[in-house]
């Protein structure tokens, strides 16, 4: 990079009045020496230069320069002169050199820049004895760059300080700008007290990035040309170049055109963050930052402990952007906030709402971080919410010593982890380095000392540079009135207004620049009226005449006044007060009219609702094409509308001719979506008063009646479930019911399967098919037969299943046999399809979705217990189930909701997306009493798994050869034989329970695999919807060794080792468990021996109760169940009685319910009762 010399206003002036007396050309090879480094130092003392200049010869050359001073009197008349124009002054306080102050000397007849060489004393100990030589000139050259950096040094070299001279006449700032650069540490706000109870749950609150406005331009507008600190050309340029590109590629990245971690390609990424990852951030004084990782893992087959793991924020950085949105509920509190920030820091960068700052390390070298723009009022409102969503002490600051380390939490955390966060994705998205000193300085995050020839003061010119960024709050402000006149055009006032006083009223300028009793403040308020100059056209004359002079702008003119120079203008922290015609101005959209396309009455098919005519949306008027080309009659800019002011250029004119002008056609889900959103592009749109009232019709729900076979009596928000899914079955709707598990979502699809047989529109031709996961389709036909007995089913599972044999309203099939036999399925004529934990097709891209999805139904309903709408990854894919093409391509959703929802947490996108999603989705809450106001705090309800093949041979072998050997002994009343043939009675109940909950549990052979059992297939259907909705479980078991081996299969699910609570566990590693299982919301699932955990703890994080074997005695389940349902549970508690079909489990149960007096037995006695039974009342219950 060539050094250029003599790059602002004052520097150019000292070469050029040089340079035309330099008739022997010595100058040019001066600037040679001086860009070659040669000019070892230079000391500049009043009006005395000092230099050492490398020459030919071993020693430097001594170069001594003496300007001529100024005489006293002289100076008295040039402030004097200075002093009558306040606008010069107001700069001056600003240390803002003007270059009118040099035409005032000149027409004094001083010489502030020499006209010839012997203007100055100068000599050289070099042997050239021309005057100049070129070590003269080459430090010269040095002076025009140190004048660079600081103008007043051009006066300083006569002996004039022109700030001291006008506090000679009380003319000065109590607070001075000072060019000093701050120390990082300095900036760090010590913690004045420790945190208070912080709710971890405030690190999980949805954060509205779509509200930061793009402020690059005028942040960029806010800086002055050609800094003189760099030495290559205009920095601003190139600053802007790479500012905007910063934005650019943010955007890119957030709008997931570029991939993320290929920022980062030298890093070996690995997975190191996990649902007990917690997140600690050190920063020390030289800005190195580390992280700590701490997972909570099992260390060994029993204890549980901590495992410490460090990184870097370049690997952390692409892990946390891997995570995906939809499931940062399941992580840390620490990892959620810094998923946060991350995000927080590209939305910043991607709207230009961050600016550079210059800090001093501890190690004397600067450096340029990027922090969020606190100028902006949007930005503020940003760090302050996040400030109150952060973990604290989530960041400490590190001061080493020689000893020691002192850790400090601070104050400002937000800012500082943002600045990390935004400087360190500055350095990757920025252009690549070409070596640039302080291009390198700026974008990379290098440091530099500053400490070379001619560096002096470059990082103070750097800090004065970005000094609009970090305005102080000042007790007089300039506010900015804009009034609209009746000639078309527009006057421009500057009033000041006290910040001390609220209820004072803003004076006007004039006032301030002629009145005596402002004498005293006057010029500490021009300080900062004078930053207004450079925007403001003929603001510095309006001073200087004392408000005499208006500021007044044509339309033409204050169009880009308008809309480019105020927004920089309020980025200073200054009112600006618009007529009401200019508050808000209007910007047309394309927007449209509604009308009803058929006239038919009653329910009718949505391809047959709507159809619509183009509009453009002006405000809230709405003008037809042909009205707004009448309007705008090749008009364009600022002009009028009624009682305000429309702004257009050609651009938008043009584009909205060419949608009037188009074929553009809008299917009947947009114009649907439209209707209920009551928008298009976000304007305002218009419906006819039929479209509205058919709206209010299809969207509100009367009660139907239920079937009249329904053998059971639904709550009140059941029964609404129910209406709500036939009206849109009638309409044509799909339906997905997603209201949490236990809220009776299998009963309310039960009855609209009822009514639609009665209805006799499920018939022998057109029937119903359910698909399920595996683990609940004896749940489903066990429901149907109490529900819905006069429902027929046929259960389409199994190796010797037959389409032919199927003759039955209702099929129940699985996931996994509607995806091999989908071509079979597909052949035959379904009135109604319903797919029950509809997150098995969450993938859209997956086989089994593709199968299921092809399979045809006129009415198609999908059930979640998990809330898809909070997982907008998998609920395109169940909407594309249940309303084929209702909300387009995967591309067009996640660019229309996805991303902006994801990414941005636009609230008004949240909004848009529940108002047209509303009418197909159902979802209602256990803890929303206003919905649910009569569900019992405990509800129990029986989970009944099918035996698997290899279960169901195993059970019956072993039932029959224990039954033999039990009736080999007789019903006599012998004490010793009652005994003996009790006990083999109680040996049977526990071989067959080992056998129902795994064969390995029975035969010991290791055989764990889940699919052997149906007990623990339901389990794990039961398990991926209960944490899939956030909440935790408690499974408990007889059998410590079963317990052991849910641990682990459990852990092979959900790739981590869930706590087994048993009585070889320690009382150290007992209180640990229950502590986590309490307070980390990873620990989503506790497995607990009912023996030792059978009183005495309160586990009421818990949700859900699983009794995964269970015991017959109520007691000693209600004890078990008691651990969550307790005092201080706050939510509902889902019991769940896992109970295997069709085998003795069954019976017994049915036993129990059925002749209740059985329970007062069982809690004197347990299972002991069982082995009392007669030889035919065995065979009844064991078979």
């Amino acid at each position: 990079m060539a050094i250029q010399f003599g790059k602002t206003w004052w520097g150019e002036h000292w070469l050029r009045s040089l340079e035309n007396v330099d008739y022997n050309n010595r100058l040019p090879r001066g600037a040679s020496y001086a860009s070659r480094g040669n000019v070892l130092s230079v000391k500049t003392k009043d009006n005395e230069i000092k230099a050492r200049v490398r020459g030919s010869r071993a020693t430097p050359y001594k170069v001594n320069i003496i300007v001529p001073p100024f005489f006293d009197d002289q100076i008295e008349h040039l402030i004097n002169k200075i002093v009558t124009q306040p606008a010069l002054i107001s700069k001056l306080l600003n240390r803002e050199l003007d270059s009118s102050i040099l035409e005032i000397a000149e027409e004094m007849g001083l010489k502030v820049f020499p006209r010839q060489w012997t203007d100055f004393k100068m000599q050289c100990s070099c042997p050239d004895w021309a005057v100049p030589c070129k070590h003269l000139a080459a430090v010269i050259y040095m002076i025009s760059r140190e004048i660079d950096n600081n103008p007043f040094l051009v006066f300083e070299m006569h002996k004039v300080n022109l700030l001291d001279e006008l506090k000679k006449r009380g003319i000065f700032i109590e607070k001075q700008k000072e060019n000093g650069i701050p120390a990082l540490h300095s900036l760090w706000i010590a913690k004045r007290k420790k945190a208070g109870d912080y709710d971890e749950e405030c690190a999980y609150e949805r954060v509205d990035f779509s509200e930061l406005s793009d402020i690059a331009e005028p942040l960029v507008q806010l800086l002055t040309d050609a800094p003189p600190f760099y030495p290559g050309g205009n920095f601003k340029e190139i600053y802007s170049l790479q500012f905007t590109r910063l934005g650019k590629e943010a955007r890119r990245i957030l709008n997931k055109r570029l991939d993320f971690e290929t920022l980062f390609p030298s890093l070996t990424h690995r997975e190191s963050i996990s649902h007990r990852t917690r997140i600690k951030y050190t920063l020390d004084r030289n800005y190195e930052v580390s992280i700590l990782l701490t997972d909570d893992e099992s260390v060994n087959d029993f204890g549980y402990g901590t495992v410490n793991n460090t990184t870097t924020l370049p690997d952390l950085l692409p892990e946390l952007f891997r995570l995906n949105p939809d499931y940062i509920l399941d992580y840390q509190p620490s990892v959620a906030a810094s998923h946060k920030l991350l995000f927080a820091a590209l939305h910043l960068i991607a709207n230009g709402n961050v600016v550079p700052q210059i800090v001093q390390l501890e190690n004397k070298h600067a450096m340029i971080r990027w922090i969020p723009a606190m100028i902006d009022e949007k930005v503020r409102v940003l760090v302050q919410k996040l400030t109150g969503i952060l973990p604290p002490d989530l960041l400490q600051t590190a001061h080493k010593t020689r000893q020691t380390v002192k850790w400090r939490p601070i104050e400002n955390q937000t800012v500082e982890l943002l600045s990390l966060f935004v400087s360190t994705l500055a350095s990757v998205v920025s252009k690549p380095s070409k070596g640039d000193l302080f291009e390198d300085f700026f974008f990379k995050s290098t440091t530099y000392d500053f400490a070379g020839v001619g560096e002096k003061g470059l990082d103070g010119g750097i800090k004065v540079w970005l000094d609009r960024y970090y305005l102080t709050a000042e007790t007089y402000k300039p506010m900015i009135i804009v009034s609209e006149m009746d000639d078309d055009t527009f006057d421009v006032a500057v009033n000041i207004e006290d910040t001390t006083q609220s209820s004072a009223i803003p004076v006007p300028l004039a006032t301030v620049l002629k009145e005596k009793e402002f004498d005293q403040q006057r010029f500490k308020i021009l300080q900062n009226v004078s930053l207004l100059s450079p925007f403001i056209r003929g603001l510095d004359k309006h001073i200087n005449l004392c408000g005499d002079y208006p500021i007044r702008f044509d339309t033409k003119e204050f169009a880009p006044f308008l809309m480019e120079i105020l927004p920089a203008i309020r980025l200073l922290d200054i009112h600006i007060l618009l007529p009401k015609s200019l508050q808000h101005l209007l910007r047309p959209k394309i927007s449209m009219q509604l009308k009803r396309k058929s006239d038919q009455k009653g329910f009718v098919k949505l391809d047959d609702l709507l159809t619509f005519d183009w509009r453009v949306a002006v405000g809230d008027t709405l003008l037809s094409p042909d009205e707004f080309n009448g309007l705008m009659n090749n008009a364009s800019g600022l002009f009028r509308f009624k009682e305000r002011y429309i702004y257009v250029n050609e651009a938008e004119i043009e584009k909205l001719h060419t949608i009037f002008t188009g074929d553009k056609q809008l299917n009947a889900y947009q114009l649907f979506q439209t209707a209920l959103s009551e928008e298009y592009e976000g304007a305002p749109i218009t419906m006819t008063s039929e479209v509205r009232e058919m709206m209010n019709e299809l969207t509100s729900v009367e009660d139907i009646p239920l079937p009249n076979g329904l053998m059971a009596i639904p709550r009140p928000y059941q029964h609404r479930g129910f209406s709500w899914m036939y009206r849109n079955s009638r309409i044509g709707f799909g339906s997905i019911i997603a209201d949490d598990m236990g809220l009776g979502k299998t009963l309310q699809v039960i009855a609209i399967l009822l009514k639609l047989k009665e209805e006799h529109a499920i018939n022998d031709k057109k029937r119903a098919l359910v698909v399920v996961p595996t683990g609940l389709l004896t749940n489903w036909q066990a429901e149907i037969e109490k529900f819905a007995p006069s429902l027929t089913t046929h259960v389409f599972h199994g190796t010797a299943r037959d389409l032919k044999q199927f003759d039955a309203d209702v099929m129940l099939t699985t996931y996994g046999i509607a995806r091999g036999d989908s071509e079979l399925l597909k052949k035959q004529k379904w009135q109604v399809m319903v797919i029950d934990e509809a997150q098995n097709i969450k993938n859209h891209e997956a086989a089994q979705s593709k199968a299921i999805k092809a399979i045809p139904a006129t009415i198609r309903i999908a059930m979640s217990g998990t809330p898809v709408e909070n997982r907008l990854s998998e609920f395109w894919s169940i909407m594309d189930f249940t309303n084929k093409g209702y909300l387009g391509t995967v591309k067009t959703f996640n660019d229309n909701y996805a991303t902006p929802i994801q990414l941005f947490n636009d609230e008004k996108v949240v909004k848009k997306f529940r108002k047209i999603t509303s009418p197909f989705m159902m979802r209602r809450m256990k803890t929303d009493k206003t919905i649910i106001s009569d569900l019992p705090d405990k509800v129990e309800q029986n989970q009944f798994a099918l035996l698997s093949k290899q279960q169901a041979a195993l059970y019956e072998k072993t039932m029959q050869a224990a039954m033999e050997e039990i009736e080999g002994y007789s019903d006599s009343n012998d004490n010793q034989t009652l005994f003996k043939r009790q006990g083999l009675v109680l040996q049977m109940i526990l071989a067959l329970k080992q056998i129902c909950n795994h064969p390995a549990q029975f035969l010991k052979n290791g055989n764990w695999d889940p699919n052997l059992s149906g007990k623990v297939q339901l389990l794990f259907e039961l398990l991926d919807t209960m944490i899939s909705a956030g909440e935790k479980v408690l499974i408990f078991t007889q059998f410590k060794e079963m317990g052991a081996i849910l641990e682990k299969i459990i852990a092979d699910r959900l790739d981590y080792r869930p706590m087994f609570y048993h009585g070889g566990c320690t009382v150290q590693e007992r209180q640990q468990m229950v502590e986590r299982f309490q307070t980390n919301r990873a620990e989503k699932v506790f497995i607990l021996s009912l023996k030792a955990a059978g009183t005495g703890l309160n586990l009421t994080a818990a949700s859900h109760v699983v009794h995964f074997d269970l015991w017959w005695n109520p007691a000693v389940e209600n004890q078990a169940t008691d651990r969550a349902y307790r005092i201080g549970q706050k939510k509902n508690v889902m019991v769940h009685r896992m109970i295997t079909k069709n085998t003795f489990e069954e019976k017994i149960d049915e036993m129990i319910q059925q002749k209740k007096h059985l329970a007062d037995i069982t809690v004197a006695a347990g299972e002991n009762w069982i082995g009392k039974l007669s030889n035919q009342e065995l065979r009844e219950i064991f078979g």
